[in-house]
């Protein structure tokens, strides 16, 4: 009987035991709340990943709703170990039993992103701070917070040696001694068509648009082709979170300048007068909805500004150093005593809009389909009758498939299509002058398999056509067409051999029927001693081959002067080298890195003066070099106050004596920010200034001395600067952010314009403007209405 007991008790007790450890494993559901800290702010679409297993290999992933609620499913007793990332936000992490797991979990924003996901230097997603090449990347909230109007406003304020000014075809954008020819702006990626000398219509970008801008320095070749030999700037735009996202804003300006007071429309110059005080006004929708495995996002800009002049303080001023005319004895000053006509800067009216479709229906699986649209006036200050307009398409699909962790094959195809015309004023009518089309197809293949290497290959063929009155010559508006395309190949491996290194290698190859065959080798490598040091180091070959304009164009610029190519151009090679240290802590983030970028054949255009006839001209140099360093930090001295600072110097050599680079060693990048956070309010309230320092280059021109006509350089002097913004955001209810703010807030005009023909790249600034922006979440809006 005794055994019978015995054996009764044992078998009770592993009964218990199986069910005690079934009740242990079984699926418990968690509903927590992802909020930002002091306000309460549901933060939609923000990413949970957790796991019963410490740094577990693959965890779960949860992505928070429209309210911020988030449903975790794990084993029932034990500890979750979760991290949850947002954009714009410090990456939260830890642990708690699942039984006593917290209802909300507290974020705290971090508006520079430091340790933020990126996708820019490699095709890897990886946080900013782990990335072997450095990035800077510069979030979508705090540029509308900051109150920017446009894009490039927030290039000029937040990124240390770059500059945009104004010339005479437009706005010309420079960076680390580069010009826009060496600087590739991508869209999510792909490239863009309709520039300038290199400069886009950087009115085609809806900051509203965006999720972030990324940017890294230096040749990056290997990866996104010879264009890329500078800079790269990536605009990453919105994606749909779970839910129905819709914003709407309209933002107001005081004028420029007023041109015309009470234009009548019996005018002959009705429509002139019209367009040229057109009121500074934009407004903006961004809509995006995602339901299970399909998105939709949906982004509407339209903006207008007015008309205004630059005026300069004295008449012409030519200084003739003996240091760049040495059949000068002495420098020779030359000043005019007539006034100088002032310069026109364009007023604008554009409307830019696009769709994206996403779909998902599995983890392996996902595909896009997208489509930009962007109209544009430009009037400028002539009164000729005509005007500008500019229209661009473009046209694209990705998908991509993964197949377990082995491998993920991406094939895409990319097209822009760029028209530009001259519209008359008076009636309906319209002539073209350019049109440009790009086609990029890319099939990319990316794998994990190997444990620690991420390795890239890929694919891409690119097709540029332009056709333009530009290439016809001297009086005529014939219309020729010119093209180029380029095959290219690209591998990069990415190891992460350890928690302390990370190495980057990869080849690129560009064949070109024009060009033949180049290579080009980056090699970047990433050394972390403690959690808050890291030091970095970058080699990589550039190449850039010469664009069809570079090559082709025969241009007469209204009898002033001519544009001409060069169809002997050989492409420009560089090699670039670059050395960082940085220092990322809890309150102080500090990033210093010095580089060196040399340059062999590099293409620039030259005056040349033959029998008074200015021919503007594209040749090769022998070599020239550029040598730099720039520091970056942020040191949020409070909870509430944050200092961010920048500072760049660039060395650019001489070319035979001459200074032909427009841009100044010194620049530098200040900003304030003070935030106020309560319940269901917040505010931010940010200053902001840009210093460039002082500019000194050569400018070719013609001198006569003692009856004998030289060729001859006079030198362009432009003083420091600094512009200022100054900005206060406040968010009610998580439903509306009203902004007021004051551009250029100590009244900085340019007092030197230009010199006979030329005119030096200046800021375009009217002085002290201030604005107001208002801004609504409609989201917000209709789910109160349907709770009541």
């Amino acid at each position: 009987m005794k055994t019978i007991y015995k054996l009764t008790f044992t078998f009770l007790s592993l009964i218990m035991m199986v069910c005690h450890a079934s009740a242990a494993t079984e699926a418990v559901k968690i509903g927590i709340t992802i909020v930002e800290r002091g306000t309460d702010i549901p933060l939609a679409g923000a990413v949970v990943a957790y796991s019963n297993v410490k740094d577990a290999a693959k965890p779960f992933h949860a992505v928070a709703d429209e309210d911020g609620r988030v449903t975790l499913e794990v084993a029932g007793g034990g500890v979750c170990y979760y991290q949850v990332t947002y954009i714009g936000f410090k990456p939260l992490e830890g642990s708690f039993p699942v039984k006593d797991f917290p209802k909300k979990l507290y974020m705290e924003s971090d508006n520079e992103m430091i340790g933020e996901v990126t996708v820019i230097g490699s095709y890897k997603e990886r946080p900013v701070k782990l990335a072997p090449i450095l990035t800077q990347v510069i979030s979508a909230a705090s540029m509308v917070e900051a109150g920017y109007s446009d894009i490039q406003k927030v290039l000029q304020q937040q990124t240390p040696g770059l500059n945009i000014q104004k010339v005479g075809f437009g706005n010309e954008i420079s960076m680390q001694g580069l010009d826009a020819r060496h600087v590739m702006f991508l869209m999510d990626g792909e490239r863009m068509t309709g520039d300038m000398a290199g400069n886009l219509d950087y009115e085609r970008f809806n900051l509203h648009a965006l999720d972030r801008i990324e940017i890294v320095k230096g040749a990056t070749s290997t990866l996104y082709g010879s264009r890329a030999s500078g800079a790269v700037i990536n605009l990453i735009t919105k994606k749909p979170t779970d839910g129905l996202r819709f914003d709407a804003g309209v933002r107001y300006g005081q004028m420029n300048e007023r041109n015309y007071k009470n234009p009548s429309k019996k005018d002959f110059l009705y429509m002139f007068e019209k367009n040229s005080d057109r009121p500074n006004l934009q407004s903006w929708a961004s809509a995006g909805w995602k339901h299970k495995w399909f998105g939709t996002q949906t982004d509407v800009w339209y903006s207008e500004s007015d008309a205004f002049y630059l005026y300069q303080a004295e008449g012409d001023r030519k200084v003739y150093t003996a240091e760049a005319n040495p059949f000068l004895d002495e420098d020779v000053i030359i000043q005019s005593d007539m006034p100088r006509p002032p310069m026109g800067v364009e007023g604008t009216e554009h409307l830019s809009v696009s769709q994206k479709l996403f779909f998902e229906p599995g983890k392996n699986f996902k595909a896009e389909v997208y489509g930009t649209a962007f109209w544009m006036n430009q009037f400028d200050m002539v009164q000729d009758l005509v005007f500008s307009q500019s229209k661009d398409y473009t046209l694209g699909a990705r998908a991509s498939y993964s197949l377990k962790d082995w491998f993920t094959v991406t094939a895409s195809l990319h097209t822009d299509f760029y028209d530009r015309y001259k519209r008359h004023e008076r009636r309906d009518e319209q002539r073209k002058v350019y049109k440009s089309r790009i086609m990029q197809p890319r099939l990319k293949i990316t794998s994990d398999y190997f444990d620690g290497h991420h390795l890239t290959f890929g694919v891409e063929h690119y097709t540029d056509e332009l056709t333009s009155d530009r290439f016809a010559g001297k009086g005529s508006h014939k219309m020729l067409s010119r093209a180029l395309h380029e095959t290219e190949y690209f591998l990069q491996d990415e190891w992460t051999a350890n928690e302390q290194w990370m190495l980057t290698a990869g080849i690129r190859t560009n064949f070109s029927k024009q060009f033949g065959f180049m290579w080009m080798p980056t090699v970047a490598g990433k050394y972390s001693p403690s959690e808050h040091w890291s030091l970095r180091a970058t080699y990589s070959k550039g190449y850039r081959s010469p664009s069809i304009k570079e090559l082709f164009f025969n241009w007469d610029h209204l009898g002033m002067f001519m544009i001409k190519g060069n169809e002997y151009l050989k492409p420009e090679k560089n090699n670039y080298f670059s050395l960082g240290a940085e220092y990322a802590g809890e309150r102080l983030f500090v990033n210093a890195t010095a580089y060196g970028n040399l340059y062999k054949n590099k293409i620039e255009g030259v005056w040349r003066i033959y029998d008074m006839q200015y021919n503007f001209e594209y040749e090769n140099l022998a070599s020239q070099e550029l040598v730099g360093a720039e520091l970056l930090a942020r040191w949020k001295m409070l909870d509430c106050l944050a200092l961010n600072t920048s500072y760049s110097y660039v060395y650019v050599s001489k070319i035979d004596g001459l200074r032909i680079s427009t841009t100044s060693p010194h620049a530098a990048t200040a900003g304030l920010e003070y935030t106020l956070n309560k319940k269901n309010y917040s505010l931010l309230a940010g200053f902001t200034a840009s210093i460039m320092g002082k500019k000194q280059y050569d400018v070719q021109d013609r001198l006569t001395v003692d009856g004998v006509s030289h060729d001859a350089y006079f030198r362009c002097i432009l003083p420091t600067y600094a512009l200022c913004n100054l900005s206060v955001t406040q968010t009610f209810y998580n439903k509306v952010k009203l902004t007021l703010g004051v551009d250029n807030l100590f009244n900085y005009k340019p007092e030197t314009l230009g010199s006979g023909l030329t005119a030096f790249n200046v800021p375009a600034t009217a002085g002290t403007r201030g604005f107001v922006q208002v801004e609504f979440k409609i989201d917000e809006f209709l789910k109160l209405i349907k709770r009541n």
